[in-house]
């Protein structure tokens, strides 16, 4: 009688690989202080506007799971496989605001990765030089548009005259302003107008503002600052 074919369900059953308990303490608490280290650099540089303590401590979590889940994977492919089977039942519904944090998971996950493998020089190394270059692109602003222009926006009642009253202190305050926007609002009662401003040296804001405001007719008056936003009604 010939004996049975191993299938793929024989293979996935099979033992862990051989590692002692040295080796896991090691490679999960040297997980933790990368990953203790991606979420430092995280909390140092983040510019948003919607930060949250929960996702830094998800990137040290991330990548102790991730070295536990590569040990226990070794280099079983249908374990590995069955792990994927596993993990596509979970939907995951938050979504991420912002791309860089897509790029924080990513390293937290390659710290786990590599610490979970055993190769820890390549886990350091490799988290020091990225730390490095995130802190670098932080501390010179790279990729950052210092004269950007900003957008205006307040609704206006119809006016007959040709010379807007908005105008003079358009001129007073901006150095450029394009109309980009036009439509009705309100039933036709007022046009709400959007502009591309550029302000000129040293000049506040807020100024601006208050005294759109205090023009008759004109209200709902907001200024988009890059991620913040200042708001006056008339």
């Amino acid at each position: 009688m010939q004996p049975l074919q191993p299938t793929i369900f024989d293979a996935l059953l099979q033992s862990v690989p051989t590692i002692f308990v040295f080796d896991v303490i090691i490679n999960i608490v040297l997980a933790f202080v990368l990953g203790f280290f991606i979420a430092a650099i995280y909390r140092l540089t983040y510019q948003g506007y919607a930060y949250s303590a929960a996702f830094v401590n998800t990137l040290i979590i991330i990548s102790m799971v991730t070295a536990i889940v590569i040990m226990v994977i070794g280099n079983n492919l249908a374990r590995a496989f069955g792990l994927v089977g596993a993990m596509s039942i979970i939907r995951f519904r938050t979504a991420v605001k912002d791309t860089k944090d897509i790029a924080f998971v990513f390293f937290a996950l390659a710290a786990g990765l590599a610490t979970g493998a055993g190769s820890h020089m390549v886990g350091v190394t490799g988290c020091i030089l990225v730390g490095v270059v995130v802190l670098l692109l932080y501390l010179f602003n790279f990729g950052v548009i210092t004269r950007k222009e900003l957008l205006l926006r307040f609704w206006m009642e119809p006016v007959e005259d040709e010379t807007p009253p908005y105008l003079k202190i358009f001129e007073k305050y901006l150095k450029t302003h394009r109309l980009i926007h036009m439509r009705s609002a309100r039933l036709g009662q007022f046009l709400e107008l959007s502009f591309h401003v550029r302000f000129k040296e040293d000049v506040n804001h807020q100024k601006l503002i208050r005294e759109l405001s205090i023009i008759e007719g004109i209200e709902r008056i907001s200024l988009v600052l890059g991620e913040t936003t200042d708001d006056v009604g008339a």
